[in-house]
């Protein structure tokens, strides 16, 4: 009972089942004022009503790991965070919807002065949402930033933008280079700006693996729209998974694809997604699978548009191309779809052709469309994907195709 000053029993308690404390998840929402008022004013009082308790700088949950702290009324709940603040934290997600000014005092630079004075914190990884992010906030982060030495996930969403130029050069410019995993957006007025954001935040992570890019222009300026268009991209041969959120379409030929495995051959996730409507913005016919096969054989999750038109036939047992040494996607576990069309007559052909790469037995097959789509749009994919795990038996060999295994229903 914290509503009150907490007795000695009280808290000895508290302290006890605060140290089995690793991971901590607060929402802040609007419209549950009676339920989460009342927490968010226990979680004001906290701090004061254990002060004659809790040692200067000693955290309430000195073991805790992981903290998402979500804001989405009153901005000036953010700082109370703070006390829950431990060295031993690893993981920080903050996730502010409420807006606010950036007058002196403001909560979010309460939050960032105290994330930045608190002693031995030193996070792996660190999340940051919130709108209208302006030069003194990104300063503050910034700030922030430079004391996490050991920092290798960092993300950071704001829609908008208030000073793209100045905001964008700043950040880039000075985060932590030993990060291996980089979400944030980027906005540009030309191609020019786009290529120059782009070479800052690569030559800055030279040790990038994971990278995740919303890729926003001006309107009626230019944009990504083919393959030389993502060629900034492809400096950093060390990516292993690469997400992109565009405008447009981009469609790949075998060429693009070839030249984008020998740029990255380590690659594993490969998603280009339209952020409008997150569907995939690659477009590719079934033939260029293949391509895919060879030029990525560590693929295990790839989404894009399939054109289902011309869906090359499967080999027969004994030919080169079902041979162990075949190009193959033995690693793919994922493949999204988007709401490409697939008819029910071609459910077979398509199964048998997927499966003569050879994906692995786990392999799911996603279709973006099927919340808003008939059933008749999904159940295609979904036979797909069934009958690819049925000829992908472990026992048939890698490749093989066995007719005889095939259910003649299909």
């Amino acid at each position: 009972n914290f509503t009150e000053k907490p007795s000695r029993r009280n808290w000895e308690r508290f302290q006890v089942y605060a140290s089995r404390v690793r991971r901590l998840d607060v929402k802040d929402l609007v419209g549950h004022t009676f339920k989460y008022g009342a927490r968010s004013l226990l979680l004001a009082k906290l701090p004061t009503l254990i002060a004659s308790e809790c040692l200067e700088n000693e955290p309430l949950l000195p073991n805790v790991q992981a903290i998402s702290w979500a804001v989405l009324g009153d901005i000036a709940n953010l700082p109370l965070i703070l006390p829950f603040i431990s060295p031993s934290l690893k993981s920080l997600t903050l996730d502010v919807y409420a807006s606010d000014s950036e007058e002196e005092g403001d909560p979010v630079r309460q939050l960032f002065d105290g994330l930045t004075a608190s002693p031995g914190l030193n996070l792996e990884s660190f999340n940051f949402e919130k709108p209208e992010l302006g030069a003194r906030i990104v300063k503050r982060l910034v700030s922030f930033l430079e004391r996490q030495p050991n920092l290798k996930g960092f993300g950071l969403s704001s829609d908008p933008y208030l000073e793209p130029r100045t905001i964008q050069g700043m950040l880039f410019s000075n985060l932590p280079t030993g990060l291996r995993e980089l979400n944030v957006e980027v906005e540009f007025h030309d191609k020019n700006e786009y290529v120059a954001l782009i070479q800052t935040i690569l030559k800055r992570l030279p040790d990038l693996r994971v990278l995740e890019l919303v890729l926003t222009s001006h309107p009626d300026s230019w944009n990504l729209s083919d393959f030389k268009s993502l060629s900034p991209l492809l400096q950093n041969t060390n990516l292993e998974e690469l997400t992109l959120y565009v405008s447009e379409e981009i469609h790949f030929d075998t060429r693009d694809i070839y030249a984008l495995g020998k740029a990255l051959p380590h690659m594993a996730q490969l998603d280009l997604r339209l952020h409008y409507s997150s569907l995939p913005a690659l477009k590719i016919p079934a033939s260029s699978l293949i391509d895919f096969a060879i030029a990525f054989p560590n693929l295990r999750v790839l989404t894009t548009d399939i054109s289902c038109t011309d869906i090359p036939l499967a080999p027969l047992e004994g030919d080169k191309s079902a041979e162990p040494d075949a190009p193959n996607l033995s690693n793919l576990r994922i493949l999204n779809v988007g709401t490409s069309s697939l008819s029910q007559d071609d459910v077979t052909r398509m199964a048998k052709f997927l499966a003569t790469l050879g994906p692995g037995p786990l392999l799911e097959i996603e279709y973006d469309g099927k919340k808003n789509d008939s059933e008749d749009s999904v159940r295609p994919w979904r036979d797909v994907e069934a009958m690819v795990k049925l000829i992908r038996r472990p026992n048939l060999g890698r490749g093989t195709l066995n007719a005889d295994r095939t259910p003649s229903s299909w």
